[in-house]
């Protein structure tokens, strides 16, 4: 079996978040791979746990994602030169041949896979395009943790995450897939407030939920706590109509957002600023000005930089998801693409982004690291976890499984398994997931 099958049949999508099914990704042939241990989002503490605890099964997984793409270059990129982390790194890639580790600054958006590319490669991702375009890989380090088991026959049935905010003992946690969020919160000892809302994800580019009862899933890497009344929390639930009609009172047209988009920075064609001037004034031409909302990455720093707290980050995603109902895919020219004149200029330290955002509290209690924890006695296992085409259900009520067992087929190319993180009875299937409660 191939590295990219084994990986296939033990479900392994992306754990940075967008949960890209990672066969797909190991079957192009690049140059260069690179392992992405920045850490993006603040406050999370996840990454660092696994490349301190298990450097040897990162470093494994990417010398197979090497051979399996045929790269010749493997780079490990991670914030905090010095960490624990680098050191256990260095000491595990020690003799590995086209390994290296490349240390990061501490600014936001370093874990941008484009950002990545171009500060380790000097290459810049063409518009519209993805990093196997220019010839390189990038993958999240646990999802290289998860390589190197899929290929000892180990399925992807945990998580680890970060659960912080107002709760009583913040920690990174390793969770079976499945394990509703009310559970996580209460490993680590309930909330601190009476009316609170999770942040899934992270603080920057995490949504909002108040369902306790939905699961963990394999891209999960984060729970944030907030007080319902919190700044992040108004923000992100804006309605849309309200925005708008934000924009078209207090928009100055600084463009500031404009100015720190790590998109435009890179040379890409995309000025947040035209598009807030678009939609305030109902205008729909030029067309391009408005489809250039597709190459936004959503990583929320025009809000960081908008001094009239507005957000063309949650209006280009309006757009975007317009387009995705019309089936509208804007193409774009190809051509040479240069950072503008002031890329090394515009990284926002991450302790300001903290700041903007009224998080920089949470960061002063200690994580506590929690590192199995004990499996809950019901799991829902949702059948589309990953980016592309849902996977099937292959059990049925009442069927008994085993821990590990195949519960969701994936039937097309872009799509991933779905296992079985507890063992018992299948109580509960449908299209969407499969329930099982241990015996």
């Amino acid at each position: 079996m191939t590295v990219p099958e084994a990986v296939k049949a033990m479900g392994v999508v992306g754990a940075g978040g967008g949960g890209f099914p990672t066969h797909v990704k190991l079957s192009r042939s690049v140059e260069v791979v690179i392992a992405n241990g920045a850490e993006c989002e603040p406050l999370l503490g996840n990454d660092k746990l696994v490349m301190e605890e298990e450097a040897e099964a990162v470093v494994a997984g990417l010398c197979l994602a090497m051979e399996a793409t045929g790269a010749r270059k493997g780079v490990i990129a991670l914030k905090g030169r010095g960490s624990p982390a680098e050191e256990a790194l260095r000491k595990a890639s020690q003799g590995k041949e086209g390994l290296s580790v490349f240390p990061l600054g501490d600014y936001y958006p370093a874990g941008d896979e484009f950002l990545l590319v171009r500060e380790i490669t000097g290459r810049i991702v063409p518009e519209g395009g993805i990093p196997p375009s220019v010839g390189v890989v990038v993958l999240n380090v646990e999802t290289l943790r998860n390589i190197a088991r899929a290929v000892e026959g180990k399925p992807v049935i945990e998580r680890t995450l970060t659960c912080q905010g107002e709760v009583r003992r913040p920690s990174v946690l390793r969770v079976r897939v499945g394990t509703p969020f009310e559970k996580v919160l209460e490993y680590c000892g309930g909330a601190t407030v009476d009316d609170f809302v999770l942040l899934v994800g992270g603080p920057m580019m995490g949504s909002v939920t108040t369902d306790l009862k939905a699961p963990v899933t394999k891209t999960t890497s984060g729970l944030f706590v907030l007080p319902r009344d919190h700044v992040l929390v108004q923000k992100k639930t804006l309605p849309l109509p309200f925005i708008i009609r934000q924009s078209k009172t207090a928009c100055c047209q600084c463009t500031y957002c404009t100015e720190f988009c790590p998109r435009y920075l890179l040379g890409h064609d995309l000025a947040p600023h035209k598009i807030m001037r678009q939609i305030a004034l109902g205008l729909d031409v030029p067309p391009e000005v408005i489809e250039r909302a597709v190459l936004c990455s959503e990583c929320g720093l025009c809000e960081i930089a908008c001094p009239m707290e507005l957000s063309p980050r949650l209006v280009n995603r309006a757009i975007k998801e317009q387009f995705l109902r019309m089936q509208y895919r804007p193409v774009f020219p190809q051509r040479v693409l240069q950072t503008r004149v002031d890329f090394p200029y515009r990284k926002v330290p991450m302790l300001r982004v903290k700041g903007r955002i009224r998080v920089e509290e949470y960061e002063k209690r200690p994580l506590f690291r929690m590192r199995e924890v004990p499996p809950p006695e019901r799991v829902e296992l949702l059948l589309k976890q990953h980016a592309g085409a849902p996977a099937q259900a292959v059990v049925r009520v009442g069927d008994v499984v085993q821990e590990g067992d195949l519960v969701g087929e994936a039937e097309q190319e872009v799509s991933a398994r779905v296992h079985a993180s507890i063992g018992g009875r299948v109580v509960f299937v449908d299209d969407e997931r499969v329930v099982i409660e241990a015996r």
